[in-house]
């Protein structure tokens, strides 16, 4: 799987900066004949009159190709209800040999062009979804941790969409089904060894790529230390811990290094702080601020301002 990072950063939803800690994951297909993620998370990170008003966190396609279009700790605006404060929101491509006729109902132009397409981006959200389980700790066969758009709409935490199986019933794919195969992904990834714990890493370079970033981040502040070789010894599950926690505080107090980053609603208060000197970077970003110091910040300038009057 080749995952591309395109941060939608002119999006209204990433401007917003809402924070999320998943609990779940939607699925979604996009619902109109385009296969191209590109494409996609080209549209969806572009100013427009008022903005765009929603954005998933990525969309994959069929050979495994992926843009993540949000970071996983920031809400998105995906699915029209309170999913979006517990789920990370997908989106799979639609093959081109397909109309709609309305609704979400549609004519298969060429049907084996379709089939190919749908079970490609099937199995692509698979390896994906299964490889999101695994960063935050998900049981894919849980109540609730796994549903489609459709599913959310049912349960009233989603509004009222058809996708993915609108497309999937023509080829006897079912979420049940897809639950089952993301369970049966990650299983097939985990040994004896890493079932029972056994598996430890004595080097960074040794921990999964995944989870490295996070180490190093720890032992750089200290928090992770090896031993007078510089060796560490820490277990699988030491290191999902440490990256679910890592993940966890940047969701709930997360750190901007640009302008960019900041949420708009403080966007036009931060460039007065860099202005007047109050706020700098790091010598290697143009910030390095907390949402907590640039909102204790923030109100300071607006008492001092209040004071003077402005």
């Amino acid at each position: 799987m080749e995952i591309i990072e395109a941060f939608a950063v002119k999006n209204k939803c990433y401007q917003a900066g809402a924070a999320l800690v998943p609990r779940g994951l939607m699925l979604h297909s996009i619902g109109t004949p385009q296969p191209n993620a590109a494409v996609l998370a080209r549209y969806y990170n572009q100013y427009q009159p008022g903005g765009q008003s929603v954005c998933v966190h990525g969309f994959i396609q069929r050979d495994g190709t992926y843009y993540q279009t949000l970071p996983y700790t920031m809400r998105a605006w995906h699915c029209g209800g309170s999913a979006n404060q517990t789920h990370i929101g997908i989106e799979m491509t639609e093959p081109a040999s397909i109309a709609y006729t309305g609704g979400a109902s549609w004519r298969d132009l060429n049907p084996a062009a379709t089939e190919a397409h749908v079970r490609g981006t099937y199995a692509a959200a698979v390896e994906l979804f299964a490889q999101l389980c695994v960063q935050y700790a998900l049981d894919p066969l849980a109540d609730g941790v796994i549903i489609s758009h459709a599913e959310g709409a049912a349960r009233g935490v989603a509004s009222h969409h058809a996708d993915p199986t609108h497309l999937w019933r023509a080829f006897g794919l079912t979420m049940d089904g897809f639950r089952q195969d993301v369970a049966a992904a990650m299983a097939e990834k985990n040994t004896v060894e890493e079932d029972d714990d056994m598996v430890r890493y004595s080097r960074i370079e040794d921990v999964p790529d995944w989870a490295q970033d996070t180490v190093r981040a720890l032992m750089d502040a200290g928090a992770l230390k090896g031993d007078e070789h510089g060796c560490i010894d820490l277990s699988l599950d030491m290191v999902r811990g440490m990256v679910i926690g890592q993940r966890y505080a940047a969701a709930c107090n997360p750190r901007y290094y640009s302008i960019d980053d900041v949420p708009a609603w403080a966007r036009e208060e931060t460039q007065r702080l860099i202005d007047r000197d109050a706020l700098q970077g790091d010598g290697k970003h143009e910030l390095n601020v907390t949402y907590d110091a640039l909102q204790a910040m923030i109100v300071c300038q607006r008492m001092i301002d209040a004071a003077d009057g402005k």
